[in-house]
C-alpha cells in the first residue's frame, strides 16, 4: 500500500465527515490563492502543518520528507524570480539594486525593487496551497473523496480520470521502489557511473512494467464488466 494511502486510512481524522474535510481544504487553497498577506500565509502554513502532524497524527519525519520535495522546486523558482541577471555594458536602471558585475563577459546580477517581496509572497502562497492539499490527501481516503465528488454531481468522466490517475501514481511509486530496492541490493548505486547506469535501467524497466500493469488492469476491468462507474458504499 502506498504510504499516503496508509496514512489516509489510519489517521485520527479518517472517520470525520469527508465533505467537511474537502470543503475546508478547498477553502484554504482558495484563500492561499487570493490572499497576499505574508503573515496570514505563514499562519495558514503553520496551522496546516501542525493540524496534520499533531491533530491527524501523521509522523513528522514522513511529513517533512513529503513536503521537502516540492519545497526544493519552490526555492529554485523563487530564486529565479528574486534575482535579475544578464549581460550588459552598463547596469543602471531605476528600481534596480545593483549587486555585482563581473568584468568578464559583462555579466551582472541584481535585485529589482519589490522582487524579494513578490517572490516570498508567491512562494508562501504555493507552500500554503501544498500544505492544504496534503491535509486533504493525508486525512481523506480516495474512496471518501469519490463519495464527495459524487455528492457534488461532478461528471463521471472526471471521477474516472481522477481514480485512474490516482491508481497509476500508486503503481508508478510501487514499481519504482521495487526496482530501486533490487538495484541497491546489487550495489547498483555504489558509485557515480553505476548510479547513472542503474537510473537508465530503472527508467526503461519502469516504463515496461507500468505498461504491463496497465494492460493487466484493463483486462481485469473488462472481466468485471466495468461500466465506467466506481461504486462506493
Amino acid at each position: 500500500m502506498l504510504i499516503i494511502d496508509r496514512f489516509a486510512y489510519t489517521n485520527k481524522f479518517s472517520n470525520l465527515n469527508p465533505c467537511l474535510k474537502v470543503i475546508i481544504s478547498l477553502l484554504l487553497i482558495l484563500l492561499s490563492i487570493v490572499n497576499s498577506n505574508i503573515y496570514v500565509l505563514c499562519f495558514m502554513i503553520a496551522g496546516n502543518i501542525l493540524t496534520t502532524i499533531f491533530g491527524a497524527g501523521i509522523p513528522k519525519k514522513s511529513y517533512i520528507k513529503m513536503i521537502a520535495a516540492p519545497a526544493v522546486y519552490l526555492i529554485i523558482s523563487i530564486f529565479a524570480i528574486i534575482f535579475t541577471f544578464g549581460f550588459s555594458d552598463i547596469v543602471h536602471s531605476e528600481n534596480f539594486v545593483y549587486l555585482k558585475q563581473f568584468r568578464f563577459l559583462k555579466f551582472y546580477i541584481g535585485l529589482a525593487e519589490g522582487s524579494v517581496k513578490n517572490g516570498l509572497t508567491l512562494g508562501l502562497k504555493s507552500l500554503s496551497g501544498i500544505a492544504s492539499m496534503y491535509f486533504l490527501i493525508l486525512t481523506t481516503p480516495c474512496s471518501q473523496q469519490i463519495k464527495v465528488m459524487k455528492k457534488a454531481k461532478l461528471p463521471v468522466v472526471f471521477i474516472e480520470l481522477y481514480v485512474l490517475t490516482y491508481r497509476f501514481i500508486a503503481i508508478f511509486f510501487e514499481e519504482a521502489i521495487l526496482i530501486h530496492t533490487a538495484q541497491k541490493m546489487r550495489f547498483g548505486y555504489s558509485n557515480y557511473k553505476n548510479s547513472m547506469n542503474s537510473l537508465a535501467v530503472l527508467i526503461k524497466v519502469l516504463f515496461v512494467r507500468i505498461m504491463k500493469r496497465y494492460k493487466d488492469m484493463q483486462s481485469i476491468l473488462e472481466i468485471k464488466h466495468f461500466d465506467g462507474n466506481f461504486y462506493t458504499d
